[in-house]
């Protein structure tokens, strides 16, 4: 396991034991199934937590409405079982976003600024990748710099390569959960699952459709309106919660494209009163190109 997603893993473990005890404050990580996606949470969407700018955000904590979630979901599957255009030919995958992370500890969480980084997969066979973002120098991970490339990189087509039955889907996504012991239910693993790979992957319609379908099967899943993204956008959210944090993905409410996602508590914790935000993000471009480094038209 490379040396990042071990930090990664380990801060994030961090986070989850005795939030009650005193402790030096933490970075909120979200540590993703994938590899490739761990690596690059882990080096990208952080930022200074000791930065003297912090603030917490507060949002307000809209109802859910639990029976429209299936409905959206399956309606969302509908559009996108429907033919697109080709992503084109290219060996890596590129996807520019945006977010902000909060800073966890002994006290009210505090969101990092915004900021902005790029990421390459190979998109078929596995190898080397590469990740831009700003420069940062982490007490406890030490320096992560601007530009590094990731070794061993799990392809986008091994993250995408999914079962078309959405009962099989849920199935192997909580399989896999049980397995990884994440330390939340297996519904709301397989939730996670699901964020990880529509978050930082290029993913075939019918993928996407047979992703939805399953999400619709998941107890607890709810719909959001009115929400917002990293780049402030908005959108209509299918979430879920547990643990009083709620996890949100945002999308185009007209075109069901994929926005970004947010995360923030329901209930008071002694990370900070209801409507904390912990994380937001925004997709601001997929593209497929040819050689590392590359990058598309915007």
């Amino acid at each position: 396991m490379p040396a990042v997603r071990r930090q990664a893993l380990r801060h994030h473990l961090m986070n989850e034991i005795d939030r009650t005890a005193r402790r030096p404050r933490q970075m909120l990580i979200l540590a993703p199934a994938a590899g490739v996606l761990a690596v690059a949470v882990a080096a990208g969407a952080i930022a200074q937590p000791w930065a003297p700018d912090s603030a917490p955000l507060i949002v307000t904590v809209e109802q859910g409405e639990r029976s429209g979630a299936t409905l959206l979901l399956n309606r969302m599957a509908a559009a996108a079982d429907r033919p697109g255009p080709s992503s084109g030919e290219g060996e890596y995958v590129y996807i520019r976003s945006r977010g902000a992370f909060a800073e966890l500890g002994d006290g009210p969480a505090w969101l990092q600024p915004v900021h902005e980084r790029e990421i390459w997969i190979p998109r078929n066979e596995r190898g080397d990748g590469l990740l831009r973002q700003p420069f940062f120098d982490m007490p406890i991970i030490g320096v992560i710099p601007e530009r590094e490339t990731l070794t061993n990189v799990t392809p986008n087509a091994e993250l995408v390569d999914l079962p078309s039955d959405p009962d099989a889907l849920l199935a192997k996504l909580y399989r896999e959960g049980d397995e990884r012991g994440r330390g939340t239910s297996r519904d709301g693993a397989a939730f996670t699952a699901i964020g990880d790979i529509l978050r930082e992957s290029l993913v075939p319609p019918q993928t996407s459709a047979a992703l939805y379908r399953a999400a619709a099967k998941i107890p607890g899943v709810e719909v959001v309106r009115g929400v917002t993204d990293a780049a402030g956008r908005r959108g209509i959210a299918v979430a879920h919660t547990e643990r009083s944090r709620r996890n949100e993905w945002i999308f185009d409410e007209r075109t069901y494209e994929y926005l970004g996602e947010r995360s923030y508590l329901v209930a008071a914790t002694a990370d900070g009163p209801a409507g904390t935000v912990l994380g937001t993000t925004a997709v601001l471009q997929r593209a497929v190109v040819s050689k590392l480094g590359q990058r598309p038209e915007r």
